[in-house]
């Protein structure tokens, strides 16, 4: 199974939560052999301010480990992230059922004494917990793909304090619809790049592509909002947006 884990804050009944999940599940879910929802919780130790975070991280970590090894090997459970709110963390995972479930957290208690773990399950055949509780609303989720290739582009040296042509990748089923949007994008100051023009567009949903690009600054801001506005004008003309590229300015 693929993995893209990733980590955001958002709020959880009205209180501020952080969500680590492994993204890449949300292609799969729900997984019809694992229709068990299970959660185990623990009290962190010593919480930080906001009870987001572990004061020795070192040891929360190696907890989390242990829990996803051993629940796996005795359930064949799926790990799919953890909530960490008001000083407590929620491990989730999913199962075929929740036959060994204990003996698998009394086994890692007895490694980890200094946390009093506590378990659950629920029927969950939808896998309401990880697509509607945990995973990210679509705002967020195209906040965090900015945030991945902001990271990247930091990495390979670029300070990202120079403007730069940015292109943005949009996808359409018609080429009616590129031309509404082409339309729309040209009066907020976007060229256009290339079109793209699937050969198989009898068996492709949105056949009928279109790169565009503006000359943009870069801070997370500025791109969430850029990116947020072309997400909503491309899904108003049918189309889908794709992602954006920039050069490395180093």
């Amino acid at each position: 199974m693929q993995e893209d884990w990733d980590y955001y804050l958002c709020e959880i009944d009205g209180e501020q939560a952080g969500v680590f999940i492994n993204l890449a599940l949300h292609g799969h879910a729900p997984d019809v052999e694992r229709r068990v929802s299970l959660r185990i919780a623990t009290p962190l130790i010593a919480a930080e301010p906001g009870g987001l975070e572990e004061s020795d991280e070192t040891n929360a970590d190696r907890l989390e480990d242990d829990l996803e090894e051993t629940v796996l090997a005795r359930m064949n459970a799926l790990y799919v992230g953890r909530i960490t709110h008001s000083g407590l963390r929620e491990f989730f995972f999913y199962a075929s059922g929740s036959q060994g479930m204990l003996e698998a957290v009394r086994e890692v208690s007895r490694r980890h004494p200094e946390y009093k773990l506590e378990a659950g399950s629920a029927a969950d055949p939808r896998w309401d917990q990880y697509l509607q509780v945990m995973y990210p609303a679509p705002e967020v989720l195209r906040s965090m793909k900015n945030q991945k290739v902001l990271n990247a582009l930091r990495e390979h040296g670029d300070e990202l304090t120079q403007p730069r042509e940015v292109e943005h990748w949009v996808h359409f089923a018609s080429t009616e619809a590129r031309h509404e949007f082409r339309k729309k994008v040209a009066g907020k100051g976007f060229a256009v790049r290339r079109e793209l023009n699937d050969p198989n567009e009898e068996s492709v949903e949105r056949p009928f592509g279109l790169i565009i690009w503006r000359k943009e600054t870069l801070d997370q801001q500025h791109i969430d909002r850029v990116t947020l506005e072309l997400e909503a004008l491309s899904q108003a003309s049918g189309g889908h947006y794709e992602c954006w590229e920039s050069p490395v300015i180093a």
